[in-house]
């Protein structure tokens, strides 16, 4: 699983990359997630207080 943003209800507030224990978000005017660096805690799932943050499965390359 990963973390993803829901770009029409992040405020870019910043708590998800205060949380992030893998250091995986990053907050310009919204966050934005590094999926290769997200482990899929949820951490910021539970904490955003816009419920902008959901997770999704992980994408397999090719």
């Amino acid at each position: 699983m990963v973390a993803v943003v829901l770009a029409e209800k992040c405020t870019g507030c910043g708590i998800c990359a205060d949380v992030c224990p893998a250091g995986a978000i990053e907050v310009n005017e919204q966050a934005i997630v590094n999926a290769e660096a997200c482990t899929g805690c949820a951490a910021c799932v539970s904490e955003c207080p816009n419920e902008a943050i959901i997770l999704a499965q992980k994408k397999v390359g090719k």
